[in-house]
């Protein structure tokens, strides 16, 4: 009969030549960035699904220094951010032959929650450099009206501001794109 520390030796012994006494190091589990650059004016956002215009500082539709009205009768959506920006990122027009972005018609202007998700305080413009230069101080529209005034849509300024409500019919601001989602 063996005595039970001999039991617990043996059974260690049995355990280091199977492989279970030692740990084994795993392999880091590689988190995919949150903002991914496409590398075709886009930039997908791995957390919420959406893919988001990526602005630019050339002339055209996608260039960061151009300004939109949201409305030009008071709260419908009749301004060039529709009329103009939205018509050609859904080719419904187009000046020069050139309308969509990266193959995709089904552009919107992203809701006013959409818009915050990529609102970022930790940076200057407050928003991830990844997204192409941003104008800064400046609103940028989402489609959300203001709940309390019909005649106001939120927007978000990456000044670091976050979410305000301007008024529809004030002077163009800023707008990027946005399609699909989770």
């Amino acid at each position: 009969m063996r005595t039970p520390l001999v039991r617990i030796v043996i059974a260690g012994v049995l355990l280091a030549v199977l492989g279970a006494a030692t740990p084994r190091a795993s392999a880091p589990i590689k988190t995919p960035p949150r903002f991914v650059d496409n590398g075709d004016g886009t930039v997908t956002d791995n957390q919420t699904g959406l893919v988001w215009e990526k602005k630019t500082n050339t002339l055209g539709v996608n260039d960061v220094n151009n300004t939109y009205s949201w409305s030009s009768s008071g709260s419908a959506p009749d301004g060039t951010l529709f009329t103009d920006f939205l018509a050609t990122m859904q080719c419904t027009i187009s000046a020069d032959g050139t309308c969509g972005l990266a193959g995709h018609y089904d552009w919107r202007i992203p809701n006013i929650a959409e818009l915050q998700t990529i609102f970022a305080p930790s940076f200057s413009p407050a928003i991830d450099p990844i997204f192409g230069p941003t104008a800064a101080p400046g609103l940028y529209w989402s489609a959300s009206s203001y709940a309390i005034s019909p005649s106001a849509a939120w927007g978000v300024n990456f000044n670091g501001f976050g979410a305000n409500a301007g008024l529809k019919t004030a002077p163009p601001v800023y707008v990027r794109a946005v399609r699909g989602g989770k």
